[in-house]
């Protein structure tokens, strides 16, 4: 909770600078006083000027009173420029008062319609879960350091292992499992998944006997269709993990959501392969 706080103030103080600092960094805009009286100045001696070409008999006195008007006019037309140009250091309020009032009017929306609360409960229950998986993992080391031969516990350990990304000691646990079980296809599945995942996702020797011996045994055996999949995928056969991934498809429900997944994989190996995927076929 603290933490959430400290980073959403930080953010804020930071939005808040790029709008204040520009504005307190200008300085307030005065009027220019001596170019008033200047402009007063010779405003009167233009009038002065006028009437003394007026009494000289150079300008009549309709163009007297049009020069006039016209003087006055130029006299206010500066007056109201610089009367904008003062006003618009006013204008610095508003923003200013607006970045100001921002934060507190989002902390107010915030906490009547935010979720902090099912952040920090997903946060929970995210802790619980691993928690859990920790105390099953301990739990199912205990059973089999007492009875070394359960097929089923070396099994579920594997499982645990492989949620916690602990792949290295989910290999040896398969590999216990289904030595036990008598090698069945499912189990050897999972002992190639550990494999690859634990190889960092290279082919080894090793994985393609197991995935050929799990599918030699159970040619529709989920697990083992998916990783050979990707095995052929990331070596660049399209054709051949497009194949593999066709056949795990027919093997599951048409309920399942995962089958969404599989076919987007199909589709983008079929795209990748190109027109020879017709002709390739799975080793």
């Amino acid at each position: 909770m603290i933490i959430f706080w400290f980073y959403a103030g930080l953010l804020c103080a930071v939005a808040l600078a790029f709008v204040l600092v520009p504005q307190l960094r200008r300085g307030p805009r005065r009027i220019d006083a001596s170019r008033t009286h200047l402009n007063v100045r010779l405003y009167h001696e233009r009038l002065h000027e006028l009437e003394t070409q007026h009494e000289a008999g150079t300008l009549g006195a309709r163009a007297l009173e049009a020069a006039r008007v016209e003087a006055a006019r130029d006299l206010l037309d500066d007056a109201q420029d610089r009367g904008y140009a003062g006003g618009a250091a006013l204008g610095r309020t508003i923003p200013m008062a607006a970045a100001l009032c921002m934060p507190l009017l989002a902390l107010m929306l915030y906490l009547h319609w935010g979720s902090l609360d099912r952040l920090m409960l997903a946060r929970q229950d995210g802790g619980a879960a691993a928690q859990r998986i920790e105390q099953t993992t301990s739990r199912l080391e205990a059973l089999l350091a007492t009875r070394p031969d359960s097929a089923e516990g070396w099994a579920l350990l594997g499982r645990a292992y492989m949620a916690q990304e602990r792949t290295a000691e989910a290999v040896h646990a398969f590999e216990q499992a289904a030595t036990l079980a008598g090698r069945p296809a499912e189990l050897l599945g999972r002992w190639a998944q550990a494999v690859y995942f634990s190889g960092g996702r290279q082919w080894t020797p090793q994985l393609q006997a197991l995935i050929d011996e799990a599918l030699a045994s159970n040619p529709l055996e989920a697990t083992s269709l998916r990783v050979a999949g990707m095995v052929a995928f990331q070596a660049g056969r399209y054709a051949e993990a497009a194949a593999y991934w066709e056949r795990l498809s027919a093997s599951v429900p048409q309920t399942d959501p995962s089958r969404a997944v599989i076919a987007a994989d199909i589709a983008r190996a079929r795209d990748l392969a190109g027109p020879a995927a017709e002709k390739e076929a799975p080793r």
